[in-house]
């Protein structure tokens, strides 16, 4: 009875971990946005990777012809397919720190960015690459 108790504990505990999403990788997300009557795209590459119940990366985001900019992904936290963590993106006009929120689905991360003192929360969807 121990024994067979213990394979299926075993057995549930490698399906919970089979069905568990995987965010470790690259990710693009693009949108396009207008500001003073002009229009480009905003492109955003994730790179993320997971230690458990933690996450880990970068982010680099193009604004139309402007220079990339890398950010640190900070206190980041993964729980089954649910992830948030955080960025600080230094500029000309001050820190922004933007608090990401959602979901791993298949190949794709759905979910919101907030930017602290921006217009509230716009969703965000990227692809794996």
């Amino acid at each position: 009875m121990k024994t067979l108790t213990t394979l299926c504990m075993c057995v549930l505990l490698f399906a919970g971990l089979a069905t568990a999403a995987s965010i470790d990788g690259k990710w693009k997300s693009e949108r396009k946005m207008e500001r003073d009557g002009q229009s480009f795209t905003i492109v955003q590459t994730f790179d993320l990777k997971s230690d458990g119940s933690k996450i880990s990366g970068t982010i680099t985001m193009q604004f139309g012809d402007m220079e990339p900019r890398t950010m640190d992904v900070k206190d980041g936290k993964l729980d089954g397919n649910k992830f948030s963590f955080t960025t600080m993106m230094q500029t000309p006009n001050g820190d922004f720190k933007t608090t990401y929120t959602g979901t791993v689905e298949g190949d794709s991360l759905k979910g919101q960015a907030e930017r602290e003192g921006g217009q509230g929360p716009r969703p965000f969807e990227a692809k794996k690459l």
